[in-house]
């Protein structure tokens, strides 16, 4: 049986370019894990074993909570990135019911087309069971929401705005920190403390590797972070809650995680989480450079051999700084991510065609509700039902080589060869 997983992990020739589906783990990180399965202990209990693990969890607490630039106490470990985006949402809705609203009037919610099924489907749920209204923001061609669009949703009853930091499809950086001084200055013109509704929660899974998770600087009141996009174990996840937000528990029990997701916690998950977080911010700002010189190349060299590629999404542009003759660049875009669509060819033939070639890449979010649907991220760019079933997803890691990007890109131009002869 272990020879089996053994043959499965050997990567061979194969190129992986779906970081965004899954990261590998990483070194620090699987020592880390396998170091700290030696803690049986449960970490509720007060005897030598249990007390041993609880220090290693709240050791992986305040690592985490150090990334994040908040307090260990608002940091609560889950068990993926859609449990913690779950909690955020239904919680915030539970947590409304004394808020004063009166029986009459119906929380409201905002958030935005393109956000991942892990925070579109409980909101639905909400909408259709009659809890909530819901805006959802549309976005523009370039896969962003306007600011002006998110003032003009707000309204009285507003308890929730959720945003992605980086669209788990197209790569785009949405204005989360403008979005969080916006809601700030909504609060206070409406004689509201900061603390108070509405709440502000980022899904921060994609963003995690390469953006500043700074809560204070992006004045968040909950984010959702997953190890598995930060080269961490698949099995855990984080939400931070601000002191003095008011969310009701998603999981009763035991009132682990201090009463807001009873069960039993991984203190190995979490560890090996804590660690995987910890490289992915010290290794960050070297890492995106690397990446985003070989995104660029990869959509360069793509537009150069098929003309007739469609790149979706923003891409960094360059803005005067302010008394100046400097040029800052602004970040609009993962520096790991490439959208694009290759007209006439369907996304599943051509990831299983580049899968027979050794290479990796997908479609849309794995999480998606049916892979025989187009992505919905596409189609909210303005492209068509058609087109939405023709794009691929290419998102690269810390293993990608130029060699790589090169090799995939004469892989792409193949299969587009033989499809025009046909």
């Amino acid at each position: 049986m272990f020879s089996f997983f053994k043959d499965s992990i050997k990567k061979g020739n194969r190129v992986y370019l779906d970081h965004a589906g899954a990261t590998p783990i990483s070194e620090s990180a699987i020592r880390a894990l396998t170091s700290s399965l030696l803690l049986y202990g449960n970490p509720s209990a007060i005897h030598h074993e249990g007390d041993d693990a609880s220090r290693v969890l709240d050791k992986a607490r305040a690592t985490c909570a150090s990334v994040l630039n908040a307090h260990a106490y608002e940091i609560y470990f889950v068990g993926s990135g859609t449990e913690s985006c779950n909690l955020a949402i239904l919680g915030t809705v539970l947590g409304a019911r004394d808020w004063g609203l009166g029986t009459s009037t119906i929380p409201h919610i905002i958030t935005t087309a393109i956000e991942h099924p892990s925070v579109l489907e409980p909101i639905r749920k909400l909408e259709k069971e009659g809890k909530v209204h819901v805006t959802y923001l549309p976005v523009y061609e370039d896969g962003t929401v306007k600011l002006n669009d998110m003032r003009d949703a707000l309204r009285e009853e507003t308890i929730l705005v959720s945003v992605m930091y980086a669209n788990n499809e197209i790569g785009t950086i949405q204005p989360v920190k403008e979005i969080g001084r916006l809601l700030d200055e909504w609060k206070s013109a409406h004689g509201r403390t900061h603390k108070e509704y509405p709440y502000f929660h980022i899904d921060a899974c994609q963003a995690a590797n390469y953006c500043n998770l700074d809560v204070v600087r992006l004045r968040a009141h909950l984010m959702t972070v997953n190890a598995s996009k930060v080269y961490g174990p698949k099995g855990v996840a984080l939400l931070y809650k601000k002191e003095g937000c008011r969310i009701e528990p998603g999981v009763l029990g035991g009132g682990q995680e201090r009463g807001l997701r009873s069960g039993t916690e991984s203190v190995a998950l979490a560890y090996s989480f804590a660690v995987a977080l910890t490289e992915a911010k010290d290794i960050h700002e070297e890492e995106s450079k690397r990446l985003r010189e070989l995104r660029d190349l990869c959509r360069d060299e793509l537009v150069k051999v098929i003309p007739e590629v469609t790149v979706y999404g923003a891409f960094d542009t360059y803005k005067q700084q302010a008394n100046s003759n400097q040029q800052m660049k602004e970040e609009k875009r993962l520096p790991n991510n490439i959208n694009c669509r290759v007209p006439g060819i369907p996304s599943d033939e051509m990831i299983l065609r580049l899968d027979a070639k050794g290479f990796a890449v997908s479609h849309k979010s794995a999480c998606a509700s049916s892979e025989t649907d187009g992505s919905y991220v596409i189609e909210a760019l303005g492209a068509s039902k058609q087109e939405a079933l023709e794009n691929i997803r290419i998102t690269l890691g810390r293993s990608t080589t130029r060699q790589d990007i090169l090799a995939l890109v004469q892989a792409m131009k193949h299969i587009y060869d033989s499809f025009a002869k046909k």
